[in-house]
């Protein structure tokens, strides 16, 4: 469990260096913005195939999937390190988000299985985890910085971080998936289990649909939010750089915050009121933040919405993988897939300040965040009433 509960941790520390490092790279390698655009933009094609490997997860050994996830991650960070033109560090980006969705995925689903009852406790550990990831990326890239080594430098560390992790999961004895008897296998034998139709299955239930439409408006609230947030205080706000930049990692306190004192305390919610409340505050947050020009109430919004992303974020995440029992990666690999397509939401919302301002920008989150709170709604209302072992029975018929 201490191993899989670090897996949130390396995959944010490790994502965040290609976007920390945008500048670096582009004018190393003479890339134009688009180029260097298209870089970043190829990790989400690359996520949607790995979904192959999630959905893998139900009927495969876990720890081979995660492992060569990890493997596979390193290789790419050692692509970026070691990549001297546009076509090496956008293949190196794919086989990323390729990796990560194998690596977060395979670990994910065997979690299920090892905490039981207490999935909604690990989870909270293990994004208090990523929060620290969130740090530790950008902590990389800065101390390169300050000592004037190569943009390569982080690049190559995390490959060799990532190549231990990778060791670590190898050497894990994560659960493997049930045999057709439903016996739990062996971890050194694969265990296949056949579903037939598990893929149609997944796709025909209207709630895993939700589940991703929800997570997919959910996504703009992370790194978007806080990047036009800076943009706002810094631009019509009178911020300095270091003040709005200040005011928007508060968010990060919220994080921390959600997943230690929170969660314990909300630990008998229910997910379906744990997103609603989540999703209304941080919605509430956001529009704050459009409105109010006086800077201490903004920070305190910004806080406000980081904790109810978190708290949405964590009955979401629990949702997914209690959501079809047995047929876990496949959902997430659905889920996944639907989450991806949510890219052009923060190209959207550029769109808006560049027409009608930056503070029109930010309150274009408030719309979104209606919707998402529509459809939450709508989701409790239809699953509250049915319990887990209600969903196993419907799912194993």
């Amino acid at each position: 469990m201490a191993t899989i509960l670090l897996v949130r941790l390396a995959d944010e520390a490790a994502v965040f260096l290609p976007y920390g490092s945008l500048e670096s790279f582009r004018a190393d390698l003479g890339l134009t913005y688009a180029q260097a655009g298209t870089v970043l933009a190829a990790i989400f094609p690359g996520a949607v195939v790995g979904g192959v490997f999630a959905a893998a997860a139900d009927r495969f050994s876990r720890r081979v999937i995660a492992a060569g996830g990890a493997f596979g991650f390193a290789l790419s960070l050692a692509m970026f390190a070691a990549g001297g033109s546009f076509v090496a560090l956008a293949l190196g980006a794919f086989v990323m988000g390729l990796s990560s969705t194998a690596m977060v995925d395979g670990t994910e689903v065997a979690m299920v299985e090892m905490a039981g009852d207490d999935l909604r406790h690990w989870l909270a550990r293990a994004n208090l985890l990523a929060t620290a990831g969130d740090l530790l990326g950008p902590a990389l890239v800065a101390a390169a910085a300050v000592a004037g080594v190569s943009w390569r430098v982080p690049f190559a560390a995390g490959a060799v971080l990532m190549g231990l992790y990778g060791l670590a999961l190898a050497g894990a004895p994560l659960p493997s998936p049930p045999t057709r008897d439903g016996a739990g296998a062996g971890d050194d034998e694969a265990g296949e289990v056949r579903r037939p139709g598990a893929l149609r299955a997944v796709l025909r239930d209207p709630a895993v649909w939700i589940l991703g439409l929800i997570g997919l408006l959910m996504t703009p609230f992370d790194e978007p939010l806080i990047g036009f947030t800076i943009a706002l205080l810094e631009q019509d706000r009178g911020a300095s750089a270091a003040t709005a930049t200040v005011i928007a990692f508060v968010g990060i306190g919220g994080g921390v915050l959600a997943f230690t004192v929170l969660a314990t305390r909300f630990e008998g919610v229910a997910d379906e009121r744990l997103l609603v409340g989540g999703v209304a505050v941080m919605t509430a947050g956001a529009v704050t933040i459009a409105v109010v020009p006086v800077l201490a109430v903004v920070a305190v919004a910004a806080l406000a919405s980081s904790i109810g992303l978190s708290l949405a974020w964590l009955a979401v995440q629990h949702r997914s993988l209690t959501l079809r029992p047995g047929q876990v990666g496949t959902t997430k690999a659905v889920l996944g897939t639907i989450e991806a397509t949510g890219f052009w939401i923060p190209v959207a919302i550029g769109a808006v300040a560049d027409r009608a301002g930056l503070s029109l920008a930010v309150g274009s989150f408030g719309v979104v965040g209606a919707a998402m709170l529509a459809m939450a709604l709508w989701s409790g209302r239809q699953w509250s009433g049915l319990s887990w072992s209600g969903r196993r029975a419907r799912v194993g018929s």
